[in-house]
């Protein structure tokens, strides 16, 4: 199992030698998907694949969450990820 820490004091970020394997792996497939699509314009399902396990491996080693703001939105940092204030103003009036 990878592990990564965040320093709440620092900010320093630390990950062990077995996430870094995994992300250093992921990169040379997508340095292979993409020298494929530049030199053949194609890509194969199983490049597909390997872009999205990079997706989840940064996710979970880099510790990236959705935005509380917005699910479909932008990722942010965990420890950046607060909901944004709420609107002032006068509510609006129900429909009936």
């Amino acid at each position: 199992m990878t592990e990564s820490h965040l320093s709440p004091t620092t900010g320093d970020f630390t990950i062990d030698a077995a996430a870094r394997r995994e992300l250093l792996d992921s990169y040379n497939e997508l340095r292979t998907a993409l020298q494929t699509l530049w030199e053949c314009n194609d890509l194969w399902i199983s490049d597909l694949r390997n872009m999205e396990t990079l997706m989840h491996r940064m996710q979970d080693t880099l510790q990236f969450q959705r935005s509380e703001d917005n699910g479909y939105g932008k990722w942010v940092l965990a420890e950046e990820n607060e909901p944004a204030p709420k609107k002032r103003g006068r509510p609006k009036k129900n429909g009936g």
